[in-house]
């Protein structure tokens, strides 16, 4: 029932010393930052309303006016020609 006894480095399959940790580190961290990057080309830079913080003013809606609406069917008048 004694079969081969092997060591830690002998049993394991893979090469050890490569650095797989740290190129998995830094792909990973330049992942993050091309995902800000990408989300602040297209979305701009995030306003988190520190504006307003550091000046104690406080944000109100403005006055809303309603648009001036002219009906579809109503036809503009005709243009007289004063030379005739």
């Amino acid at each position: 029932m004694a079969g081969p006894i092997k060591d830690t480095d002998q049993a394991r399959q893979g090469t050890t010393g490569t650095g797989t940790r740290y190129v998995f580190a830094i792909s990973f961290a330049a992942v993050v930052i091309l995902l800000f990057a990408v989300a602040w080309a297209f979305f701009g830079p995030p306003n988190l309303g520190m504006e307003d913080a550091q000046t104690g003013m406080t944000r109100e809606n403005p006055a809303i006016t309603p648009p001036v609406e002219t009906p579809d069917w109503q036809e503009p008048a005709p243009v007289q020609n004063p030379s005739q």
